[in-house]
């Protein structure tokens, strides 16, 4: 391994920071470039008249030994935070209520959300035929094999919590690869719950945040970087100097230039061709995202009749609202509301009403509260709220997405010691793009080691 070797890494996201911390442990200093102030990308934490609001995401979903082992390296566990034990109950709304889902087979038998007929139809999945198909989209998998009620009261909703997207055009090879990937082996999704294996010792799991919110995650991170990363710093170009990347960019205090061996883009896809000769990135420019706002509500707990007791509730699309979900904030973390008020997080827009996530504040705590005072019985107006607009929030993974996969790994054996890593590659959650991380660092030490 090269002592002069140095690696660049554009973005200062949680994906940025798991590389430039992975190779670090490996005794490789990388410097991160970040255009905003501060380091966390979508990871944003605010503090507001005593209410906590998350603008990114708002939960962690710890399922692995290395982010425990993460968590424990940092020195965050004592930090952490556990949902609620009562957040494992979450609302689907039907017929204008929300409906608890269903988490035990007699709580199934007796639920609403879908008929008896409907009931019986899951009878058939593993009668089903599988797919010959490279690939389908999430709702052709989901009606084929489950049928048409479990896609509008289970399926689609969840699609909308996860990925602000459409079932039509989402990939189930790509967005729920375990339910594609027992059909093709088991030729069933029932068989393959059968016969899965389950690894022996699995870690425990847990969903969490942080008494100061999930922006501790990334700012901790960056602590731990002896290169502290450069924010207030754009990459204007990006251009090849025989095997080296130069990149010219302002800092805050002057322009300059500096050349790294390896180069690893955590940006989204769309903003490569800013950067990049357009013709080596346009087709990954094309991978779609989906708009969202988010609007945190504050009310006094006396104003809310519905008890509040779950996660949240997600809006199944064939229910006409416009709001694709709420989370009960204050119900699922400590301190994220003053006492004897309520917060609660609500996503508009997505893929289902694009148009929506761009109306304003104003407009959305409007069509917002009409909605909640009648799904939750909530009377008068919030007594807070905060509002974030993301115009690409989400990548989304659509039918044939394959191509962007190729074009991804062309273009890096094309141009040894470029990588491309992020939340359009490897799943879209923090643990996600914390785990693809630490693997580009990987593949990146071993680059630096046979180069």
């Amino acid at each position: 391994m090269s002592e002069n070797t140095t690696v660049g890494i554009l973005g200062g996201g949680i994906t940025g920071l798991s590389v430039a911390y992975a190779l670090q442990k490996s005794g490789i200093k990388a410097t991160v470039y970040e255009k905003s102030e501060e380091v966390g990308g979508a990871i944003h934490s605010i503090t507001k008249k005593g209410f906590l609001v998350e603008e990114g995401p708002n939960t962690l979903s710890i399922r692995s030994s290395k982010m425990w082992n993460l968590l424990d390296t940092l020195g965050l566990e004592s930090q952490m935070v556990k949902a609620n034990d009562v957040a494992k109950k979450r609302f689907i709304v039907k017929n204008k209520k929300p409906i608890p889902v269903p988490m035990s087979f007699s709580n199934f038998l007796t639920t609403p959300l879908i008929s008896s007929g409907a009931k019986l139809r899951l009878l058939k999945e593993p009668f089903v035929s599988a797919s010959d198909r490279d690939d389908e989209s999430v709702a052709t998998f989901i009606e084929r094999r489950l049928g048409r009620q479990p896609l509008d009261y289970g399926i689609n909703p969840f699609v909308s919590g996860i990925y602000a997207g459409d079932p039509q055009k989402l990939s189930i090879k790509y967005t729920f690869s375990m339910l594609w990937e027992m059909e093709q082996r088991y030729g069933s999704i029932t068989r393959g719950m059968i016969k899965k294996e389950r690894p022996k010792n699995r870690p425990k799991r847990a969903m969490i945040s942080f008494r100061e919110g999930n922006q501790v995650l990334p700012n901790t991170l960056a602590d731990f970087l002896d290169n502290t990363p450069k924010t207030s710093t754009e990459i204007l170009s990006i251009t090849k100097n025989n095997y080296n990347w130069v990149l010219s960019g302002e800092a805050p205090d002057q322009p300059f230039e500096t050349e790294h061996n390896c180069l690893i883009s955590t940006l989204p896809t769309h903003l490569l061709p800013e950067l990049f000769a357009p013709e080596l990135v346009n087709e990954l420019a094309k991978l779609p995202y989906a708009p969202v706002s988010v609007l945190g509500l504050g009310f006094e707990s006396n104003q809310i009749t519905h008890p509040l007791d779950g996660f949240g509730m997600l809006i199944p699309e064939v229910e006409n609202y416009k709001t694709l979900g709420v989370l009960f904030s204050s119900t699922l973390f400590p301190n994220r509301a003053p006492d004897g008020h309520e917060l609660l997080t609500c996503f508009i827009g997505g893929a289902r009403n694009p148009e929506l996530a761009r109306k304003s504040p104003k407009e959305l705590v409007k069509i917002v509260l009409r909605e909640l005072s009648e799904l939750l019985q909530i009377s008068g107006d919030p007594v807070f709220h905060h509002h974030k607009y993301w115009a690409k929030a989400i990548p989304q993974y659509p039918v044939g997405y394959n191509r962007y996969a190729k074009e991804m790994n062309n273009i890096e054996k094309e141009n040894p010691g470029l990588f491309f890593q992020g939340n359009f590659r490897e799943g879209v959650s923090v643990p996600d793009c914390i785990l693809s991380g630490f693997e580009t660092a990987q593949k990146v030490i071993t680059f630096i080691k046979t180069r």
